[in-house]
């Protein structure tokens, strides 16, 4: 009896957490569209579990100006984007951490990985996924059970 109303706990909030995801997608997706119908956005991130989940949008001109800036921080799934001061008409690809040093920890990291962002697409590069804070979990328990550089020798090798 445990085992069912424990299953049955877990899949709703399941279905809770797949909504409430679905809600804040959907917030981004209005925001992010709003702004880019001005012009080109540069997205910076910074996931967390833990501490506050961080996300920022530049929307910028064709000469790299931050035109518009908004953030999103927050540990809940009820967070949502405010207007961001004190960029604009600063171009993105020269941004200082004097440009920034007024805004907390995970907010700068954020506006770091947006220019970081902007400059390898700038380049004609391919920006590389940023892991989930669970998948970086995951990858740390595989590591503790599988051993690096050793051959394995069996049926499958």
């Amino acid at each position: 009896m445990f085992f069912i109303i424990l299953i049955i706990i877990l899949a709703v909030g399941f279905v809770i957490q797949y909504l409430f995801g679905f809600v804040q997608i959907k917030h981004f997706t209005k925001h992010y569209t709003e702004l880019r119908e001005k012009g080109r956005v540069a997205i910076g991130r910074r996931p967390a579990i833990i501490r506050s989940g961080t996300l920022v949008l530049f929307q910028l001109n064709n000469k790299n100006e931050i035109e518009e800036a908004r953030y999103l921080q927050g540990v809940t799934v009820f967070s949502r984007f405010k207007s961001l001061k004190g960029l604009e008409g600063k171009k993105i690809n020269k941004l200082r951490k004097e440009d920034f040093m007024a805004y907390n920890k995970l907010l700068k990291r954020a506006i770091i990985d947006a220019q970081h962002t902007f400059n390898i697409v700038q380049a004609g590069g391919e920006v590389e996924r940023i892991p989930s804070p669970m998948m970086k979990v995951v990858k740390r328990v595989n590591q503790m059970f599988t051993k690096k550089g050793v051959k394995k020798h069996g049926f499958y090798s």
